[in-house]
């Protein structure tokens, strides 16, 4: 008796929300009054609004946002919205100069180097980094350097211990992006790009 009402119930539910679907103001009767256009308000909310009643030139060949007043005004606007922009809107970014890398921090040409490849700025990096006396690994991809106090001096963590020790080349560790000790057995020393190579050549007739 119990599943038999559970049942029953479950059967006019149904047929509620089905009947729900087909009348009511949301159902497919519903739209009767939108297709016979009988309420002015649901037919604007349904179908929309003419454009050239709210004063919008169609035919227009400028932007018709210059004369749109907006939904709810019958005028046109007659100027665009005052505005004031920044004054750092106006400022031009200094040209960046080669002069400016002899300037820069280790890290900064490193950065240079590594992001702008292919570029200009990655040769003068290299060039700056070469008069640092920097020197490019071209197999291991990677910048070695003759160990100097300084040098030594920077390298942190775990390679301290290290430094202190006998370390003849410190390199430049891009994942941790500092200086680290060079503790390989074998001298990097043969796999440095001359620095004929790596300095930036003009063409003909270009000042240099």
């Amino acid at each position: 008796g119990q599943s038999a009402s559970s049942a029953g119930g479950a059967t006019s539910s149904s047929s509620a929300s089905g009947g729900t679907a087909i009348s009511g103001d949301y159902g497919l009767l519903g739209l009767l009054s939108v297709i016979r256009m009988t309420d002015a308000d649901r037919n604007r909310l349904a179908l929309g609004s003419d454009l050239t009643v709210l004063g919008l030139n169609l035919n227009a060949t400028d932007g018709l946002y210059s004369t749109f007043g907006g939904p709810f005004t019958d005028k046109p606007t007659k100027a665009e919205p005052h505005y004031q922009l920044p004054m750092c809107y106006y400022m031009q970014p200094l040209a960046l100069k080669t002069g400016h890398l002899g300037k820069f921090a280790l890290e900064t040409l490193f950065y240079i180097f590594y992001a702008l490849p292919k570029d200009v700025l990655q040769a003068y990096a290299a060039q700056e980094l070469y008069a640092r006396e920097w020197r490019y690994h071209a197999e291991s991809k990677l910048w070695f350097k003759t160990a100097s106090p300084a040098d030594l001096a920077a390298i942190s963590g775990g390679d301290r211990t290290a430094a202190q020790q006998r370390v003849e080349y410190v390199y430049f560790d891009t994942s941790a992006w500092e200086r680290r000790a060079y503790g390989g057995s074998a001298s990097p020393a043969a796999g440095f790009l001359p620095e004929a190579d790596v300095r930036v050549k003009f063409p003909s007739g270009t000042p240099s």
